[in-house]
């Protein structure tokens, strides 16, 4: 598949990628995961290659274990190897891992948005919207999501995150938890139903976030940036410079381009947005989310962008944004 977006789909408009099966709103879990393409399994599996590992009165056990996809009857797709993992690694199937959502999805408090695959399913995900939006100013009104994500290559963890959507521009928002993390993460052990459990009792703690979250976007838009002194302070924060920038007085391309957004780009430049924190803050989710890297394929954009180093980079820019504007 091209985009290294392996399967997808969604609801409402077409992903910026333009793939993907179209399903109706309030979809159930198990439909989403059908119209994604992601009703395929996984086993781990003995690596081939490692003898086992015998011990006296245990059961056989060997260093190594392959996670497979395994594909439907019904498909001539081929088995494939997703990663490598030792012993102490669980798999966690497509619909165990979505249907937490079901039981909120059937309160009607939120509907599926998109959901897919990337590479060859290394890693699966769903987007899921909530009720409202939250009112910055006028006209520049955010969308909250809960984004949930697993992953079958023996990296990574089952993940939640709260994200936003800066409607006016499409702009992802990565924001932290109440407790200052990035993302709700369970490991792929034996007690990971145990946690997912807890991914369920997260929900309750949804509205409070996103309303703290509010307040925070609202506070950013109604203080002013006073200097470029104080925006290069910010921006160093988040693009440091390297030694040799710092011998050669010289400073990281990403201060120019995210200048030039915060002074130019035309939704930064409406009443009660320029010349903000709000604006600055967005300029940098801006620059992040449309920048253009070696091998910018979509699905890796939105790999880096909501899970990756970008998701990060928009956590402590929303962050420092807080702290300067005092």
């Amino acid at each position: 598949m091209p985009a290294n977006v392996e399967t997808m789909a969604y609801v409402g408009e077409v992903p910026w990628h333009g793939q993907g099966a179209e399903v109706p709103p309030s979809v159930s879990a198990g439909e989403m995961i059908r119209a994604a393409g992601l009703d395929w399994t996984v086993e781990k599996r003995p690596a081939r290659g490692y003898p086992p590992i015998k011990k006296k009165g245990k059961p056989e056990t060997y260093a190594r274990y392959e996670i497979v996809r395994v594909p439907r009857a019904d498909t001539e797709e081929q088995e494939v190897v997703l990663g490598m993992v030792t012993e102490r690694y669980e798999p966690l199937q497509n619909t165990d891992a979505f249907s937490f959502f079901d039981p909120i999805v059937d309160q009607k408090t939120i509907t599926f948005e998109t959901a897919g695959a990337l590479g060859a399913g290394e890693r699966v995900w769903v987007l899921a919207k909530m009720p409202d939006v939250i009112h910055v100013v006028r006209g520049d009104d955010c969308e909250k999501y809960l984004l949930l994500s697993n992953t079958h290559s023996g990296k990574g963890a089952v993940i939640v995150k709260f994200t936003a959507v800066r409607v006016v521009c499409q702009n992802t928002l990565m924001l932290s938890l109440t407790d200052g993390q990035h993302a709700f993460r369970v490991r792929h052990s034996r007690k990971m139903s145990e946690r997912l459990d807890e991914i369920g009792n997260l929900v309750a703690e949804v509205n409070a976030a996103y309303e703290k979250a509010a307040e925070a976007f609202r506070h950013l838009a109604h203080v002013g940036v006073k200097s470029d002194a104080v925006l290069g302070e910010y921006l160093a924060a988040l693009f440091p410079r390297s030694k040799a920038q710092e011998r050669d007085l010289t400073t990281p391309p990403a201060w120019d381009k995210v200048k030039r957004l915060f002074e130019t780009r035309d939704d930064l430049q409406s009443p009660g947005v320029k010349g903000t924190w709000w604006a600055a803050y967005n300029a940098v989710t801006a620059f992040e989310d449309h920048r253009q890297v070696r091998d910018d394929t979509a699905g890796k954009r939105l790999d880096r962008i909501c899970f990756g180093r970008g998701a990060e980079l928009k956590v402590k820019a929303l962050n420092e944004a807080v702290r300067l504007a005092g």
